[in-house]
């Protein structure tokens, strides 16, 4: 599959195709995007509605594409189709009985010269920029990233003296590496596989099990809700706590 949404369009599911003029209103969105922020939102510490996610999304802009009711039951059956595929694929059960099986699958773009050229064009960047920008990978990273950043109080990072924020922190750097430019890469490359270099597939299976290591972390510290002490309650006769002087029945026990 190319870069260019025109040509895929033909024979694209209704995931893309709804992703597609989502990107005609907001620049930053598309299929892969879409995807990876969803990853985040199911990698997280708690479990998101629908209702949730997709105004934090795209805030008004799928109100102002799918204006039409029908075609927004449609468009939003599509994007929850996907969200529950990828909710299988990072079932907490599953992954910890194997945590080394990439189960995660991406929705990612491949481009070519032809979208380099595009890019360059466009007035978007130069030839080098083109090549850091139009990577597999690039515009997943950026969706989970912008998720975090949507659920920021969600995402609380461990104690930085903790093993397990080393492991965040490392599951974290994996998922950045694929937006990284060529610049800040390259010593990270050499820093992690100094013997041999993964390939952008490799990559992309690195931040893949770094996201399944996260879903994995929030299930064993995701924060516990703090227990609720509920006080007796008064007998409908009593007098009202508030210090109003009627009965309980007839004041705040109403």
């Amino acid at each position: 599959m190319t870069g260019e949404p025109l040509a895929a369009e033909a024979v694209a599911s209704d995931f893309e195709q709804v992703c597609w003029r989502l990107g005609g209103f907001d620049a930053r969105v598309s299929p892969e995007w879409v995807d990876g922020y969803l990853a985040a939102v199911l990698a997280g510490p708690r479990a998101l509605p629908v209702d949730e996610w997709l105004p934090a999304m795209l805030g008004d802009a799928f109100d102002r594409v799918f204006a039409d009711p029908l075609d927004a039951r449609h468009a939003r059956r599509a994007l929850t189709s996907r969200w529950r595929e990828l909710a299988s694929l990072l079932d907490a059960e599953a992954l910890l009985a194997e945590p080394d099986l990439i189960r995660l699958s991406p929705w990612v773009l491949a481009y070519d010269e032809a979208d380099r050229a595009d890019f360059v064009a466009q007035g978007l960047g130069d030839e080098a920029q083109a090549l850091d920008e139009l990577q597999p990978g690039v515009a997943w990273a950026r969706g989970f990233r912008r998720a975090l950043a949507d659920f920021a109080a969600d995402w609380v990072t461990p104690d930085p003296a903790s093993e397990a924020e080393r492991g965040y922190q490392a599951a974290m750097q994996r998922i950045d590496a694929l937006q990284w430019p060529k610049a800040t890469l390259e010593p990270y490359l050499d820093a992690h596989y100094p013997q041999e270099r993964p390939t952008r597939d490799e990559l992309i299976d690195e931040a893949c099990l770094a996201a399944q290591d996260l879903r994995c972390y929030w299930v064993e510290h995701a924060p516990r809700p703090q227990t609720r002490r509920v006080a007796d309650q008064p007998g409908r006769n009593d007098p009202c706590p508030c210090g109003s002087g009627r009965k309980f029945k007839k004041c705040h026990g109403v």
